[in-house]
């Protein structure tokens, strides 16, 4: 086996699964674990047979990887921290919150010849990625419009940075509604248009929106939509995606785990993940953090990298911009 990647988790909110997929992974040697509660650290770091710390400045020196999982408003500083001493970074959606920000991160991973990787976690599942293949394949034809419904609902949290526009980057849309985006985006191409509404009804205690709904019109002609919310008590999305086109309606369960068809013939199923298919603790970023350790054991350019997550941050802020006009 090649030398395995020193890797280390910096935020076990959202970074837990990135901890237990390199702790999983035959390509990682996770070092470290780094939280603000240390009682947490601590815990994961005795479960997981690694170090912890309070300080993840401290812990660089020991690695060559880094997953950035902490506040939006701190991606920026910290992956640039991080790319100026060498190490390969995975930072969690978004980028940063600012183009410029962004532009920062992209210029100095590429001027210091680093791998650098948004987690956009939602590529990599089996069920998407065989998705795209059909929506590439045209089998079913073109499609012609796509809706996704993404409902849910977020403990209020008054006055932490989640309730800041600063620094979450914008509302719902930018936060969550971006994964949906960037696949719209992944699925069929370039976009001519992008407008979206959004409303604080409901999530009173978020500057943002807590709910949102954005329209893309492709340059293919493809109408895409994402309707996001932080604040449904009761979520029943029929789907995760519908998507017709012009020989039917291919549908995505809500769990990622399986896509059916529709047409003139009937009913089929396209993909089905069996049940025991992942039982990983680190559920759904297994499948990201072993396409970044791979771009970095073979030195290739992560799918989404720092210039294609771009695109989707691009595309909602002129959705902002546009309401806001």
């Amino acid at each position: 086996m090649s030398k395995q990647i020193r890797t280390a988790v910096v935020g076990l909110n959202m970074g837990l699964s990135h901890a237990y997929a390199f702790h999983e992974s035959e390509k990682a040697d996770l070092r470290w674990v780094v939280d603000l509660d240390e009682a947490k650290a601590k815990s994961v770091a005795e479960e997981l047979g690694c170090k912890y710390a309070t300080d993840w400045t401290t812990i660089l020196h020991d690695v060559d990887a880094i997953s950035l999982c902490t506040p939006h408003h701190l991606h920026a500083p910290q992956a640039l921290q991080a790319i100026a001493q060498g190490k390969h970074v995975l930072v969690e959606k978004p980028l940063a919150n600012t183009e410029e920000e962004c532009l920062q991160v992209i210029q100095a991973a590429e001027q210091n010849n680093v791998k650098l990787m948004v987690a956009y976690v939602l590529r990599y599942l089996p069920a998407l990625v065989r998705l795209k293949e059909v929506l590439d394949s045209g089998r079913y034809g073109k499609p012609i419009n796509a809706n996704c419904w993404v409902e849910g609902m977020l403990k209020p949290s008054p006055g932490s940075w989640f309730s800041r526009r600063d620094q979450l980057g914008g509302g719902v849309l930018f936060s969550h509604g971006c994964h949906y985006v960037d696949l719209l985006l992944w699925f069929f191409g370039e976009p001519e248009r992008i407008v979206s509404l959004g409303t604080r009804l409901g999530t009173e205690w978020m500057e943002g929106e807590g709910t949102a709904h954005a329209t893309i019109l492709f340059k293919s002609g493809t109408l895409g939509h994402v309707g996001c919310s932080w604040g449904f008590r009761h979520a029943a999305p029929p789907a995760l995606f519908h998507i017709h086109t012009t020989e039917g309606l291919i549908t995505v369960s809500r769990d990622y785990r399986s896509i059916e068809a529709v047409t003139d013939k009937g009913k089929e199923i396209v993909y089905e993940e069996a049940p025991e298919a992942n039982t990983s603790k680190a559920k759904t970023a297994i499948y990201e953090i072993e396409h970044f350790l791979s771009c970095i054991a073979e030195d290739r350019l992560p799918q989404t990298n720092g210039r294609d997550a771009l695109r989707s941050h691009q595309a909602i802020w002129d959705a902002y911009a546009m309401a806001d006009n």
